[in-house]
């Protein structure tokens, strides 16, 4: 539905995912990868492209749906998962040339295929913080803005086009997503340092906190205002 009426039909949810694969990559080559090569560059935009477009998603799932949600009477908890099978499902699409280049440069490495499990349980550890978004984004409206800027934030705090200098690494610890991206390149390259799955206990907890205070403050004033 979201291509609906487009020339391109839904060729452009891959056709997008390519085009800013490769944008990331050249601005990073060109200007920003210091001491990366191209199989660090290649990884850190293939974990941030389906997460960015997530939350961004999340932020607009039930507002743009509010008509569909009212008339169908399916209920509101079925469109808090879109964002995350959209999200496994543009992951899916972008790995194909991405491990493809991996494996023809020799850097892929034999567990790669653990990745697509490890995707899967971090898209449910994130799930917590996609349905607080598509909630709080009913009752305030500023919370879109406010992510597209939060993620630029985000961004430029993981080491996905950059290596990560030694006087800097123990502040880059505090961003949550950092063990996932660690632990997510050190699956799929060989020779990459092994991150600890125990790693994400922060990233874990935090989540299951926000999906307490959601269904303890939220849940019923979302349930009036849609």
């Amino acid at each position: 539905m979201q291509y609906a009426g487009a020339s391109l039909g839904s060729i452009w949810f891959l056709l997008q995912g390519l085009l800013l694969l490769g944008l990331y990559i050249f601005v990073s080559e060109r200007f920003l990868a210091r001491g990366a090569d191209f199989s660090h560059v290649l990884t850190g935009v293939l974990f941030w492209i389906p997460f960015s477009e997530m939350m961004q998603k999340s932020t607009v799932v039930l507002t743009e749906n509010r008509a569909i949600i009212k008339r169908s009477g399916i209920g509101i908890d079925l469109f808090y998962w879109i964002p995350i099978v959209q999200m496994l499902f543009h992951f899916l699409l972008l790995s194909i040339p991405a491990l493809t280049f991996l494996f023809w440069k020799g850097k892929l490495s034999y567990s790669f295929f653990i990745v697509f499990p490890f995707i899967i349980f971090l898209a449910i550890v994130l799930f917590p913080i996609s349905r607080y978004l598509a909630m709080a984004n009913v009752l305030l409206k500023d919370i879109s803005p406010i992510i597209r800027l939060f993620l630029q934030i985000i961004f430029w705090t993981l080491p996905i086009v950059y290596v990560s200098p030694e006087s800097i690494y123990s502040y880059l610890k505090f961003n949550p997503l950092f063990p996932c991206i660690q632990i997510f390149r050190s699956i799929l390259l060989s020779g990459y340092e092994f991150y600890d799955i125990l790693d994400l206990s922060n990233i874990i907890i935090i989540n299951i906190l926000i999906y307490i205070i959601t269904n303890y403050n939220l849940k019923k004033q979302i349930a009036d205002h849609i």
